[in-house]
């Protein structure tokens, strides 16, 4: 992103991805980047009330975070409470745009590319918010993929007719793939 000219102009964009159609959302008033319009209101997802720190993390966590949402009516908060947003991604950008025309000057820089985890209801006194948490691509890392082994079976499933584990199955000592057996 390339500043243009001597006041910055900045604006956050946030698009998310959901199964049936794209939520495009900027920090206020609205923009158009090309021919989208981003707009601080939507008609699931309402407007942001607030927004957690982005915060990457170490170890065994992925990075993530949190927005609560304003949803218009009781029926879209119930909406984004639906299991099928889980997965849907989520992009941030900051970029640059021109007050006159209300475009968005240049290629905004992207900023953060997550996907959505949880949401939780959050119903009070004349009150009600959905808090979203959200995390990085890099969680699939640490997904455990059960069955996956180093044996014969799952080397033959991924690759048939390879036979390069046959002779590693339960032996208390290391031997050589395909070496004969030494007779005793």
């Amino acid at each position: 992103m390339g500043f243009t000219g001597r006041i910055l102009n900045l604006v956050a964009l946030m698009k998310i991805e959901l199964p049936d159609r794209d939520v495009r959302l900027c920090d206020g008033g609205f923009v158009y980047w090309g021919a989208d319009k981003y707009d601080c209101v939507d008609e699931l997802f309402g407007t942001v009330a607030a927004a957690e720190t982005f915060e990457e993390k170490t170890g065994d966590e992925a990075p993530g975070g949190k927005l609560t949402f304003l949803p218009p009516s009781a029926a879209a908060g119930v909406g984004l409470n639906n299991p099928a947003l889980q997965g849907s991604r989520m992009r941030f950008w900051l970029g640059e745009y021109d007050p006159v025309t209300g475009h968005v000057v240049g290629t905004p820089d992207l900023t953060a590319d997550l996907a959505i985890d949880t949401a939780t209801i959050k119903i009070g006194k004349g009150t009600r918010s959905v808090d979203i948490e959200f995390e990085s691509a890099a969680k699939r890392l640490f997904m455990v993929m059960r069955g996956n082994a180093l044996c014969d079976r799952f080397q033959q499933a991924c690759y048939p007719g390879e036979l390069g584990m046959a002779n590693a199955t339960g032996m208390p000592r290391s031997t050589a793939w395909g070496a004969a057996t030494p007779n005793t």
